[in-house]
């Protein structure tokens, strides 16, 4: 059995490379140079940087060789990428959602027989740049006690 500390650390991996949210926009606070395949870009304070969460989380120069693998031993030195944002943006609470899911999950995934009691609806949300899924619906199977 994993520890909760290689729970963690497997949700963050997970997170990182299946963010929720798929994209961040921020306002430049002062000039930022880019590196770009045509030459460097400054982006001038005040103007918009969209960021692409699937690309930054699997950026082998910030998160390491293979960065499309899962791997639990990273998350030390990673974290979820940016998936919880970052500086001054970054999510207060990242760490009691990472408890919250662990619990959530080592405790749905303990009971017997626990299983989806029919296909859940998956779709884009562009408003965010990532998927949301509805209807997902899990059963147990009853156990005679009324």
């Amino acid at each position: 059995m994993v520890g909760e500390t290689g729970r963690l650390a497997v949700l963050q991996e997970l997170l990182r490379l299946e963010p929720v949210i798929g994209s961040l926009r921020r306002r430049a606070t002062g000039p930022v140079e880019l590196s770009c395949p045509g030459g460097p870009v400054t982006v001038c304070p005040g103007e918009y940087v969209e960021v692409h969460l699937d690309d930054a989380n699997a950026d082998p120069k910030a998160v390491g060789e293979e960065p499309l693998l899962v791997r639990p031993e990273r998350a030390g030195a990673v974290g979820a990428g940016l998936s919880f944002g970052d500086g001054p943006h970054r999510c207060p609470g990242a760490h009691i959602a990472l408890l919250e899911t662990d619990v959530f999950l080592s405790r749905l995934f303990a009971l017997d027989g626990v299983r989806m009691s029919g296909g859940p609806r998956v779709a884009f949300q562009e408003a965010i740049d990532g998927y949301e899924i509805r209807d997902l619906t899990v059963a147990l199977p009853r156990t005679g006690r009324g």
